[in-house]
């Protein structure tokens, strides 16, 4: 493995990543699977999540946040999978979007209108997706009367294909929560009053990762719309795995000095940890500008990490090194600091235990790795 200058490094097991999308698969039965790619696939590479997806596990729809995302895809060379925005286009944008071929949200009379006008500049067809609001409040039309005038606006613009619609829960992480089925029957009516009004979307989706593993009420949709489930993370609040996915990504990074503090003596800007004893202090590579989650490496919060094999306990963060207490511990300067992930001597230090120290989304400490982290895939 060479990771040339960098500081520290993402493993990406893909190897692990199908076994998952194979158990979404099966949970999603006749419904097909639109895997979510947004923040650059959850900080996992855009480009190199795309080309797995599409040329190893046959995948011919995606979906992303924003235009940029859907640009990078089209121009990173997946030119026939439908690729999808969840997220509404600011108007500047939309013109990329059509021109890109992205299936757009529509969810109001203005965006609407802005699909269809750079439509009629590109001499094209915009292919949109209805938006329904079924109780996130975020964006989205609510079935009903809205959805009814918004179906009678729709009926006067040009150039717009409705291709799909789709709705986002907003309790699906919460282990059968009464609010989902609720949320379901609204986006079925909705559904149904899409096609009374003569159209027959292609894509209709609602279940999320979390609902995509536990409900079992859906019966309109064609497609189930995971993110970090089919990565092998189960989204739900109280930890349960339903779908027994694995995770199979790492971030790794490396111990560049070990000292002793003596007793009184503090780390860290502003004094932030005083050592009550003296302790063995390891400095590891990396720092919140890497996207090391800062309230929970600052020390006094629990958090951990695993240095080798060994869960030791941040002591204070900073832009770009950390200190860890290794009192105690076997080590050496070069050895290998497990943020999350899997330790090269096989000891796991799950995201979702993360949650405990972040009071964070599961996804976060993924997403906020950046570019100074280098991407290493195993297939």
């Amino acid at each position: 493995m060479d990771i040339g200058m960098y500081n520290s490094y993402l493993e990406v097991d893909f190897g692990k990543m199908k076994e998952s999308f194979r158990k979404v698969q099966a949970a999603a039965g006749k419904r097909g699977v639109i895997p979510v790619l947004k923040a650059n696939a959850y900080g996992i590479g855009l480009i190199p999540m795309a080309d797995f997806l599409v040329n190893t596990m046959n995948v011919d729809v995606m979906a992303v946040a924003q235009t940029s995302e859907g640009v990078q895809l089209r121009q990173g060379g997946f030119r026939n999978a439908d690729i999808m925005l969840l997220g509404p286009a600011p108007e500047h944008a939309v013109i990329y979007a059509v021109e890109n071929d992205l299936l757009l949200p529509v969810f109001n009379e203005q965006n609407a209108r802005w699909a269809s006008e750079a439509a009629r500049k590109l001499g094209k067809t915009a292919r949109v997706q209805l938006k329904i609001d079924t109780g996130m409040n975020r964006i989205g039309v609510a079935q009903g009367q809205p959805l009814e005038d918004f179906l009678k606006v729709l009926k006067t613009l040009p150039a717009l294909q409705v291709e799909g619609v789709f709705t986002h829960f907003v309790n699906a992480t919460y282990t059968d929560d009464p609010q989902t089925p609720v949320a379901y029957a609204k986006f079925e009516q909705a559904v149904y009053q899409i096609r009374e009004a003569g159209l027959d979307p292609r894509y209709i989706h609602c279940c999320n990762t979390g609902a995509t593993s536990w409900f079992k009420g859906d019966r309109i949709s064609t497609h189930v719309r995971p993110g970090s489930l089919y990565m092998g993370y189960d989204s739900m609040d109280d930890g349960t795995n339903w779908l027994e996915v694995e995770e199979g990504i790492s971030w790794r990074a490396f111990v560049t000095n070990i000292h002793t503090v003596k007793a009184g003596e503090s780390c860290g800007y502003c004094n932030h940890h005083v050592c009550e004893k003296d302790t063995v202090v390891a400095t590891v590579d990396i720092g919140y500008a890497d996207g090391l989650y800062r309230p929970m490496a600052q020390g006094g919060t629990g958090g951990v990490c695993l240095v080798n094999d060994s869960r030791c306990a941040y002591l204070a963060t900073s832009m770009d090194q950390t200190m860890v207490d290794v009192t105690g511990v076997d080590v050496k300067v070069g050895d290998q600091v497990t943020v999350f992930g899997f330790s090269l001597g096989g000891a796991k230090l799950p995201l979702a235990e993360l949650q405990n120290y972040t009071n964070q989304n599961l996804s976060l400490p993924l997403c906020l790795t950046n570019h100074r982290v280098k991407r290493i895939y195993k297939y």
